[in-house]
């Protein structure tokens, strides 16, 4: 090594500056003048220049000398502690990112997707909050939207009073179209499905064919431009572009409400809440995809451990936000969601997907992300249109998602950790939430199962109260109840993403799903029999259900249950082993322990007989008696309907147009579609009854039940029943108490047969048996009588 004074040694023995004029070195001279000013003996300007090129290269060789002698041992004795610097490497999804945020700053909009370092999937940007004054009609209507809903004018208003205005770019500009597009789609939804009598399950060739050109040619065009291949309302525009934070920022404004009730603001903004979160979720898989790339197995399990903490925030804020209970502050009514939020998405186009919960980026993200393979289920090819509907940005994305394949990685390494981290992960996402995990807030258990046992609470009201289909079209087909098929679908969807040969090769050992355990020995206290159950469904009595041939009283659970109080309402009085199955309420140890607190007895079985017929007969009347228990906990959730804000302008006991055609729908299903299932039911109990030793009695029966079965067209004109408050009081009061009296009198059919009934079966004293059929019978024209007066018009 060569200390300083040795290299100054050097510099100084070199005579480079003396050969060069002082003048040049201070920059007061011209070299060209110094080089003319030579001496002619030095003979000519070659060889000046000569003198300055070894002037310059001495000068240069010093200080490389003094770089590699003095600057470089100093650096590398101060430098021999320090880790290898490795180079950044840019995975294909952060490159889009980046692209896209050029791209988007270059054009001054973020038409092609919202997507951003800084907020993932949600707009970089202030919204637009206002059109150019040309298009301030659409402005207007959009502010107009929840009183028009309110006094059912929609159609009216858009139909002869909004313009058609012109929306090519000569006329809008493109930094306009993202909210042009919310304006247009929304009132387009509003226009078809919060006013009008058509079916939800009713399909269009095209959007003309029920939208005025008004609304109809703009909307088109607008979509165009924005790279759609079809009008439709997206995901973009009613969740992600479709509100703003307060001056505060902590409370969240829809830029565009379509009622401004508490459920669309809660409904909305659990999936804002989502897609927030969705952001760093969306920094960390890109960090683990550079960490495969750089094959650095232990930073890609701290990235996955993050991962998995970030992931359970997702369904902790699924289970604090997305709450059915009305004793809840921040609950969302099930039944005012359906008639408001649920039903405006159904796409009414054949062919048309709509935003429902698949279109989120946070799921597609996800889904690329732990390797989902196959999307053969009628969800997954839903999930596969949506995406081709995505704006560009996101669509790059996620095919940029798939280059580099963690799951793979993870599939080749012999690391037993990483590989068990991986699996946690990916079941933390997929996983069927049978451990428990998610319903309080995370912990262990599957986000998608979560979701599975959310939407279920909310779909077994939704198509209790009339709602035929979902956005995606599930519960149509109707081969059972309705939402356990929509249940069916989304299983068959989650279990879908477990197929694929990277989760062949992992490790499962850690994933603990509890096995159903066996029922709880039965109750020691006498058998409660069915007539007993059908009864216990109301505020008056309380709230019995049966499952497992157990009977539970959920009265003092009801403003506890996190599933919400109306479902419980609504299966009282029933058998729910079907759906408590489903939610997994009967598999899983602590919600069993819990459910089985409130256990107040076993369910009496049917009495055995030693013929075949009685038993028949008594399973024909519990089936009547489940039915009207049905139909009666129905009926109550219209008070939900008149005493409820269906819009933020609605005022307390005041009957707005909106809440009247409800009310009138309502009493219209109950016409056309429940009570011609009890008068089928009921004809198959009289059947039974009268089979019995040939008797006759039963043929005013049969002539009721022809009377309610009977195919009748409805009225052209649909007369007004609900007219004013106390008017809809007064009506649903007096059907209340006509469905109560249908149900108590099958229960007291059931009553008299089980006092008849014991271990031998029914009695078979001729005389006596032929006088319970004859009450029997009565009883049941009663109940005819009964269902005729509410199928009166």
């Amino acid at each position: 090594m060569l200390h300083n004074h040795s290299l100054w040694t050097i510099l100084t023995s070199t005579n480079a500056f003396d050969i060069i004029p002082s003048a040049v070195l201070n920059g007061n001279a011209n070299p060209v003048s110094i080089i003319s000013s030579q001496d002619d003996n030095a003979s000519s300007s070659a060889g000046v220049v000569t003198i300055l090129v070894t002037a310059v290269v001495g000068l240069f060789t010093s200080v490389v000398i003094f770089v590699h002698c003095v600057v470089a041992p100093q650096t590398k004795d101060k430098d021999v502690n320090r880790p290898k610097v490795i180079p950044i490497i840019t995975p294909p999804c952060e490159r889009i990112i980046e692209e896209a945020e050029q791209r988007n700053r270059r054009n001054g909009h973020e038409n092609a997707g919202f997507l951003s370092k800084e907020a993932g999937f949600a707009p970089l940007q202030p919204p637009t909050m206002r059109l150019p004054t040309s298009h301030a009609a659409w402005d207007q209507l959009a502010s107009d939207l929840p009183r028009l809903v309110q006094t059912q004018t929609v159609r009216e208003t858009v139909t002869n009073g909004l313009p058609l205005l012109d929306a090519s770019a000569a006329a809008l500009a493109d930094r306009y179209l993202q909210r042009a597009a919310s304006i247009l789609g929304l009132t387009a939804h509003v226009f078809v499905r919060m006013e009008g009598s058509e079916p939800l399950t009713l399909k269009y060739e095209s959007h003309s064919e029920i939208l005025p050109p008004a609304l109809e040619v703009p909307w088109t065009i607008v979509c165009q431009r924005l790279g759609r291949p079809v009008p439709s309302l997206t995901y973009v525009d009613g969740v992600v572009a479709n509100y703003r934070r307060s001056s505060n920022g902590n409370d969240l404004q829809l830029l565009i409400p379509t009622v401004g009730n508490r459920e669309e603001r809660a409904f909305i903004g659990v999936m804002i809440a989502i897609n927030r979160q969705t952001t760093p979720i969306l920094h960390q898989i890109i960090e683990a995809q550079r960490q495969v790339l750089a094959g650095d197995p232990a930073a890609l399990k701290r990235t996955i451990r993050q991962l998995y903490s970030l992931l359970n925030k997702v369904t902790e804020t699924l289970a604090r936000q997305l709450h059915a209970n009305r004793a809840h502050r921040a609950h969302i009514d099930p039944v005012l969601w359906t008639l408001t939020v649920a039903n405006l998405g159904i796409p009414w186009v054949e062919g048309a997907v709509g935003a429902a919960g698949t279109a989120h980026p946070f799921f597609h993200m996800m889904d690329e992300f732990t390797g989902r393979a196959q999307y053969a289920t009628g969800i997954g090819h839903e999930a596969q249109v949506v995406r081709a509907t995505y704006p560009q940005h996101w669509r790059r994305f996620l095919a940029a998602l798939r280059e580099v394949s963690v799951p793979d990685y993870v599939a080749a390494s012999r690391d037993p950790e990483l590989r068990d981290l991986w699996a946690a992960l990916v079941e933390g996402y997929r996983g069927s939430n049978d451990s428990g995990g998610g319903g309080g807030g995370g912990g262990g258990g599957g986000l998608l199962g979560f979701h599975r046992r959310k939407v279920f609470g909310f779909l077994a009201v939704s198509f209790r109260i009339g709602r035929s289909t979902t956005i995606n079209g599930l519960g149509r087909r109707r081969r059972t109840e309705p939402w356990l098929e929509a249940d069916q679908a989304l299983e068959q969807a989650r279990l879908e993403r477990r197929q694929g040969p990277e989760n062949d090769n992992l490790q499962k050992s850690h994933v603990v799903v509890p096995n159903s355990p066996p029922p709880p020995p039965p109750p020691t206290t006498k058998p409660l029999p069915i007539s007993q159950l059908i009864v216990h469904n109301s505020p008056e009595t309380g709230y019995w259900f049966a499952a497992q041939g157990r009977i539970y009283d959920a009265t003092s659970f009801l403003t506890k249950h996190p599933g919400g109080d109306t479902v419980i309402a609504l299966c009282s009085g029933q058998d729910v082993t079907e759906s408590l199955a489903a939610v997994g309420h009967l598999s899983h140890p602590a919600t069993r322990r819990k459910l089985d607190s409130f256990c107040i007895g076993a369910l009496a079985p049917p009495p055995p007989g030693p013929a075949l017929v009685p038993r028949k007969r008594y399973l024909a009347a519990t089936a009547l008696g489940f039915k009207a228990a049905e139909v009666e906990n129905i009926h109550r959730t219209n008070f939900q309907i008149l005493d409820g804000q269906l819009t933020g302008l609605d005022e307390a006991r005041v009957l707005t147009p909106q809440k009247a055609r409800h009310l009138q729908n309502a009493r219209a299903r109950l016409q056309d579609e429940y009570i011609p299932a009890l008068a089928g039911l009921l004809e198959a109990l009289r059947v039974e009854v009268s089979s019995r030793r040939s008797h006759r009695g039963g043929q005013p029966v049969d002539e009721l039940v022809a009377r309610l079965t009977a195919k009748r067209r409805r009225p052209e004109t649909v007369v007004a029943l609900f007219t004013d408050y106390a008017t809809a009081v007064d009506m649903l009061h007096r059907d209340l108490r006509r469905l109560r009296e249908v149900k108590e009198l099958v229960a007291t059919v059931l009553a008299a047969w089980e006092e008849d009934g014991g271990p031998e079966g029914f009695c078979v004293d001729v005389a006596h048996e032929r006088r319970l059929l004859e009450t029997t019978l009565d009883t049941l024209k009663r109940v005819a009588t009964a269902l005729v007066v509410l199928a009166e018009r």
